[in-house]
């Protein structure tokens, strides 16, 4: 695929990895046939990131989790605990919504499963969807799950790859969806930054998050205030920034301008 060639990083020195490799272990070693792979993902992992992370992150690579997250959760959110009882289903028509349609490229970013980034790619509104986490067993899940549901691979490209180290080109992405995931991540000022660094101008992004009083006992959790600034200083302006509170589940929406 040769427009992944060209918005796809080197996690570490931040080159395009279709470039000739200096000095850098990674784009020394990586192989750009990974870039033409359909039945597994790009692993786009810096050698620094597989050190060990805080609980909160490393919990997701557990078998256990993922099989829970595929199964088990869903209808659990529909009885309330994630957007006031929509659940995953309602906020797939929020998001698609808010996207629009006729973009290029579009990220479900900390897919875990893949949920959301399946339903972008079946409802054919854009050219191709992304699908990134940190977790190799969320991802075998989403490859499975890819197969049974028929979605080409030319629709829907798996990434294994850091939030805090994004291989993406800046400016490459018009629209960002990330679920329930910023609570979990190490260092979530980064990876606020990284993603107001790969939207595109006027690219969206569409986050939620569980908020306080919740308590930060392995998750780490916001109160809206806490978003606010953190979005704020990423470079998303207070005027392009909205901030939802449903009860402890956070919806921020913003544009890059």
């Amino acid at each position: 695929m040769s427009f992944l060639s060209e918005i796809i990083i080197c996690p570490v020195c931040n080159r395009a990895l279709n470039t000739i490799a200096e000095n850098c272990e990674f784009c020394a070693s990586f192989d750009p046939k990974q870039l033409e792979q359909v039945n597994s993902w790009i692993d786009l992992t810096p050698p620094i990131s597989i050190q060990k992370k805080p609980l909160r992150t490393e919990i997701f690579r557990s078998f256990w989790i993922s099989f829970f997250y595929e199964k088990i959760l869903p209808p659990i959110w529909a009885l309330g605990l994630r957007n006031y009882g929509g659940g995953i289903d309602q906020e797939i028509k929020e998001v698609l919504n808010y996207f629009g349609s006729n973009l290029k490229i579009v990220l479900d970013l900390s897919c875990g499963t893949g949920i959301m980034a399946r339903s972008l790619a079946q409802s054919q509104l854009y050219e191709h969807t992304l699908a990134i986490d940190y977790s190799e067993t969320m991802l075998a899940v989403l490859q499975q799950e890819i197969i049974k549901a028929k979605i080409s691979h030319l629709n829907l490209t798996a990434i294994r790859a850091d939030v805090e180290a994004l291989p993406l080109q800046d400016n490459s992405i018009d629209a960002i969806y990330c679920g329930a995931a910023m609570h979990c991540w190490e260092n979530p000022d980064l990876a606020i930054q990284n993603i107001y660094r790969v939207l595109r101008s006027g690219g969206k992004l569409y986050l939620t998050t569980f908020l306080q009083p919740l308590p930060s006992l392995i998750f780490r959790f916001f109160s809206p205030q806490e978003l606010n600034e953190i979005f704020s200083n990423a470079g998303f302006l207070k005027d392009s920034l909205a901030i939802q509170s449903r009860g402890v589940y956070g919806i921020v929406k913003c544009t890059k301008d």
